[in-house]
């Protein structure tokens, strides 16, 4: 590989992608933002020039780094070291703003940030993955102590990348490009100069075309990005409601998918860095798409994987951050939850309502208002004195708890153990300094930082980074079971989010106590030089990096090393996630654990399930949360869902109808309303007890094929839910579709999203399709849209074509549906055929492939067979009783089960459908022959 690398440089020597004549487009940008643009406000910024009305930083050649020398060059890899000689070192100093902001304060920072002198890394791992690093040459850098699955020795010898670079002494740049493509076209090619200040990073880079999907956690419209006009999204966790603006939200996920339309090949690129980030996309002077990275610490850390195929990037992925947890099978019931339920009481009366409806459900979720004080590892003895009671009445009806726990614990030391005994083990956040601890801090409260979020007394935050405070987390929940025997827990709040950080009081402070609050010093952490979009958008009341959450000059430790939370802050959701994961696994050794977190990062999905937070019962928010469920099976956490029906608000029936229809196929499927708002539970309306029944039965049925499909995503990293352009990725059409999806390859669901709407137009990828519950073939042929009639108890979903559907006879929970009679779906393609796989094991121990049934499914040229290729236990006492065949041409004459006819009173046709009945063991091979 080193002399391809060699000879790759070579060639591309003097071409210059970031030398040509698009720098005009590449903005400078300011950190009070883009509405300040003027030749005034440009003329600040050395590395900045005024053109035409626009303010946009210089050529590369006069504002960006140059390539000294080469390091190393091997088989794995290449390393060039950078020294900055033309790079403008003031152009970061005077995007500062003063630590202090009164006029008489002002003043420029002494001390210039910029790295002086840089190395730039290529790393080579496996054939369809490289990493492209930039950090300091002589500083050592935070740099995000998430673990990643990668090669030791990369032995990698048939890459699908090149990447290539400026030779010595010309401006820097780089670019990767797909192996073998004919044209030379570059995926990711840096264009401008590249910044690299101690608190401000930046590169652009033109891409392959405008179809970019990802990025996270956001309030998207839109599944494919929009260039034009531009749009600025920060990424950094913060505790904010879906809406839709451009907007952070709780999670942090910089990875993005770029598909080349004309051959449908896809590339993603991770920017694996925790820092407070933005991301633009816009069109460059020539038209040409591209992307801006912005990040305020770290280092730049690229991480390419070239498909080409969007299954083949989820695998890629999710082979590096770590494939997802595969769920018990009765978290793939219907969840139902609301924050409001008052009393164990108004849970029994939900209950019953539920059970007299015939509505199945799995798991019962209660909100903070169980808690004594909303005081975590307590209940409340007055309200829900009998909550024992109740649980174990949930567990006679075989339907699972979920509790919620928040990470702030209140400081109430003397009357409240958990707290005093992660005091004892000093598990807590600290401030970094002395000199940032409030003059007015209580001295019980040691270095401790101190805020206020529910509870009515002030706060302290576990350091869930650190080993200490794991084990301490973990032995609190074992506590906490032996109290209440919960089954799965939810991690709600953990971005951290704080109430009423910077302002004169918390929202919901005490009332007659004296205004107080979390105030962040003004320091270059808590107020840096760039402070991202996030403190001009959404619910930011003290235009601060903070706002809604704890300072950043906190101090965390993982044992080994200190950090500050300005670095890690993005990473407290997954810490708490991974600490919450390994004290269930002590709680119940042997068995998949169930944790729903809020607040995710790159690695979450190995530990975690997710729902998108706190939206609104508005029909955009239904069809966002699409949208959101589509991005986060890109992130590697498949098993995701909105709020059934909306959080915030009250959705009217029609509303609630169509949600729930939508909610039943969500991986993760819950509905959850907020207090002092109406029940929205599926039993309060007539109509849509109805049909929530008769869909979730739907649900209920397939239940075997979407746990096939987690079995799939853990074992291999598959997605669950899917984009429909995954069948079509080089159809203009399929690319913009984010109105339906895919459960796998073999299920497509178009909800209707639109108020008042009885249809709406489907588009249908090319091949067979057929309807769910009917078996009417739909579509057929090429790829196109039709409108299809959808009253409101419809919802429209279909069968493709080729892919066989494990089924099973359903009921009102999965402890009663896995003791029925299993069936095969088997639509068939425009060649008559249909393949599958059958996935069966325990439900919920832990995953070993040792101790599960699998068996594949073939039918072809009128005979079927089911081969058995792992172990036939799991399913004994299991029946296969019926075969049904979508788009079956005519009624046989005959049909052999394992080489003996079957009574002609054992099948039917009715025009679209053959059914063939037959009881069979499960776990047996089976050959079925049609005359």
């Amino acid at each position: 590989m080193r002399s391809e690398a060699l000879l790759l440089l070579g060639l591309l020597a003097g071409i210059g992608p970031g030398e040509g004549g698009s720098d005009v487009a590449i903005e400078c940008p300011f950190p009070e933002g883009s509405h300040l643009n003027s030749q005034r406000e440009c003329a600040k910024y050395s590395a900045c020039e005024w053109t035409e009305g626009q303010c946009h930083l210089r050529a590369n050649s006069e504002a960006g780094y140059r390539v000294v020398s080469r390091v190393e060059d091997n088989r794995f890899g290449f390393k060039v070291q950078k020294k900055d000689l033309i790079l403008h070192i003031q152009i970061i100093r005077q995007y500062m703003p003063c630590f202090d902001s009164s006029p008489e304060k002002s003043t420029v920072p002494p001390v210039d940030n910029d790295a002086q002198s840089l190395l730039f890394e290529v790393n080579y791992y496996e054939d369809y993955h490289v990493q492209v690093k930039i950090s300091p040459r002589d500083e050592e850098r935070y740099e995000v102590p998430v673990p990643l699955n990668l090669p030791e020795n990369p032995t990698s010898t048939g890459q699908k990348y090149f990447v290539n670079t400026s030779e010595v002494g010309e401006a820097f740049w780089f670019s990767v490009e797909r192996a073998g493509s004919s044209d030379g076209t570059s995926l990711f090619s840096t264009e401008g100069p590249l910044t690299f200040e101690d608190q401000f990073i930046q590169v652009t880079a033109a891409l392959t075309s405008s179809y970019l999907y990802g990025f996270g956690e956001n309030t998207h419209t839109k599944f494919r990005h929009r260039f034009s006009p531009r749009q600025t999204f920060p990424i950094f966790a913060r505790d904010q409601p879906v809406g839709e603006g451009d907007m952070n939200e709780y999670g942090h996920h910089p990875y993005c998918v770029n598909i080349d339309p004309e051959t449908g090949e896809a590339y993603s690129v991770l920017f694996f860095n925790s820092n407070a980030m933005e991301y633009s996309t816009f069109l460059l002077a020539d038209g040409r798409p591209a992307l801006t990275l912005r990040s305020i610490g770290g280092v730049l850390d690229l991480h390419f994987f070239l498909g080409p195929s969007l299954e083949d990037l989820n695998k890629q992925y999710t082979n590096m951050i770590g494939k997802p947890v595969f769920p018990p099978y009765w978290s793939l019931g219907f969840h139902l939850s609301r924050y409001g339920y008052g009393s164990t009481e108004n849970i029994r009366v939900v209950r019953e309502r539920m059970k007299a409806m015939g509505i199945p459900q799995d798991v019962q979720t209660c909100d903070i208002d169980y808690m004594n004080r909303y005081r975590d590892f307590t209940y409340d003895l007055d309200a829900w004195g009998d909550f024992p009671d109740l649980v174990q009445e949930l567990h006679n009806d075989d339907v699972k708890l979920t509790l919620i726990l928040d990470p702030a614990l209140v400081t109430d030391w003397a009357n409240y153990p958990p707290g005093q005994r992660g005091k004892d083990r000093d598990v807590y956040i600290k401030w970094a300094s002395p000199e940032y601890i409030p003059g007015d801090q209580d001295v019980s409260y040691a270095d401790y930082m101190v805020g206020y979020v529910w509870p009515d007394t002030k706060t302290v935050f576990p350091d869930f980074l650190n080993p200490e405070t794991q084990a301490w987390w973990g032995d609190e929940l074992k506590l906490f079971h032996e109290t209440l025997s919960f089954d799965a827990l939810w991690i709600d709040m953990n971005e951290p989010a704080n109430f009423g950080t910077n302002l004169d009081k918390p929202w919901n402070w005490p009332a007659g106590e004296p205004d107080w609050s979390l105030k962040c010093p003004f320091s270059r952490l808590d107020s840096p030089p760039y402070p991202t979009k996030m403190i001009r958008v959404g619910d930011n009341k003290s235009k601060r990096i903070s706002d809604h959450t704890i300072c950043m000059s906190g101090s965390q430790t993982n044992g080994n090393r200190t950090f500050l939370h300005y670095d890690v802050h993005s990473l407290y959701g997954w810490s708490e996630t991974v600490a919450t994961y390994k004290g269930l696994q002590q709680i119940f050794p042997g068995k998949r654990q169930v944790v729903l977190s809020r607040s995710t990062f790159p690695g979450s999905g190995q530990y975690a399930i997710h729902w998108l937070g706190d939206n609104s019962a508005s029909w955009s928010h239904m069809h966002m949360s699409i949208i959101g469920m589509l991005e986060f099976n890109l992130f590697g956490v498949p098993m995701v869902g909105a709020d059934i029906c909306g959080f915030f608000g009250e959705p009217d029936m029609e509303l609630c109808a169509r949600w729930m229809q939508l909610g039943a196929f969500y991986p993760f499927s819950r509905n959850h309303n907020t207090i002092d708002t109406a029940d929205q539970d599926p039993a309060v309306w007539p109509e849509v007890a109805e049909i929530s029944r008769e869909v979730l039965l739907l649900r209920y049925q397939y239940l075997p094929y979407l746990y096939a499909l987690f079995h799939r995503t853990h074992m291999h990293g598959e997605s669950v839910v899917r984009p429909v352009f995954s069948l079509s990725p080089n159809d203009l059409t399929a690319l913009d579709v984010d109105d339906q999806f895919l459960w796998g390859d073999g299920i497509m669901v178009a909800p209707v999203i639109t108020q008042g709407a009885t249809g709406r137009e489907v588009f249908f990828p090319e091949g067979e399709w057929y309807d769910l519950l009917t078996g009417v073939r739909e579509a057929s042929g090429a790829a196109h849209s039709k409108y299809v009639e959808a009253p409101l108890e419809r919802i429209p979903v279909y069968a493709r074509g080729g892919v066989a559907l494990p089924y099973q006879v359903p009921g009102l929970n999965t402890v009663q549906s896995r003791k029925n009679p299993l069936g095969i779906t088997l639509p068939l393609n425009a060649s008559g055929g249909a393949s599958g796989e059958v996935f069966w094991d325990d439900g919920d121990g832990e995953h070993a492939m040792g101790e599960a049934f699998l068996a594949t499914v073939v039918f072809a040229e009128d005979a079927l067979t089911m081969t058995v290729t792992h172990s036939p236990d799991p399913v004994q006492g299991l029946k296969l009783e019926t075969l049904q065949f979508f788009g079956y041409p005519s009624n046989p004459a005959g049909v052999q089960v394992n080489g003996v006819d079957l009574p002609a009173s054992e099948w039917a046709f009715n025009g679209d459908v053959l059914s063939v009945f037959l009881s069979v063991p499960l776990g047996e091979d089976l050959a079925v022959t049609l005359t």
